[in-house]
């Protein structure tokens, strides 16, 4: 979790991969990244921002100063995978999943 300049939050899930897209999980799909103004008419309302890779969450979500840059953590994308010729996911290169930490900036 984390609180941007403006005042809102910022949080992101952490559904085991063995329950997601199923029962009270169902829609959630992935794992995600949401923000929720606590201000305004949409206070509350908790608005999707990103979603993470099949089988991963992300975490660590931190701002840059200038609120230009957010930096997130994608852990264990395709961690249910069996067959490690037949990932689940191949994020984010195209080959085996790996874990990574990306930038998103705003122009």
């Amino acid at each position: 979790m984390m609180f941007d300049q403006a005042g809102n939050l910022w949080v992101t899930t952490d559904i085991s991969s063995d329950k997601l897209n199923e029962g009270v999980y169902e829609p959630f799909g992935n794992n995600g990244f949401f923000m929720i103004p606590t201000e305004g008419p949409n206070r509350g309302k908790a608005m999707q921002f990103a979603s993470a890779p099949v089988e991963a969450e992300l975490t660590g979500p931190w701002l840059a100063p200038d609120g230009m840059t957010l930096f997130l953590s994608v852990q264990h994308p395709g961690e249910e995978t069996e067959d490690p010729n037949n990932p689940h996911s191949r994020w984010p290169y195209g080959d085996i999943p790996r874990p990574s930490v990306v930038a998103i900036s705003r122009v």
